[in-house]
């Protein structure tokens, strides 16, 4: 039963770093910003972001955290994010950009 619980617990963790289903094949760029570190997912032909925290962050602040991945959005595509477009919490935050992603 301990086998199973520990075999269980590193595949769900493993998944931390994967994408949603919709950004599962498509550009993701990692990116630094005041010490926190998103994996910026992009989908091709659409202006849809999404950002993954992936940096160890004791009890972030959700202000912090949606204005470091606000930058690292735009560092990372090259475009602005769209006023009102930016929602999430502190691991996952999507957003879309005022351009067309190649």
């Amino acid at each position: 039963m301990k086998r199973i619980f520990i075999i269980l617990v590193l595949a769900i963790g493993g998944l931390g770093g994967c994408a949603s289903a919709g950004f599962l094949g498509q550009p993701m760029q990692p990116i630094t910003v005041a010490g926190s570190t998103f994996n910026v997912y992009m989908r091709s032909g659409t202006s849809q972001v999404e950002a993954h925290r992936v940096s160890f962050e004791m009890l972030p602040s959700l202000v912090i955290t949606l204005t470091n991945a606000h930058r690292a959005i735009e560092v990372a595509t090259g475009c602005r994010v769209e006023s009102g477009s930016l929602q999430g919490e502190q691991a996952i935050i999507k957003a879309r950009v005022d351009c067309l992603l190649p």
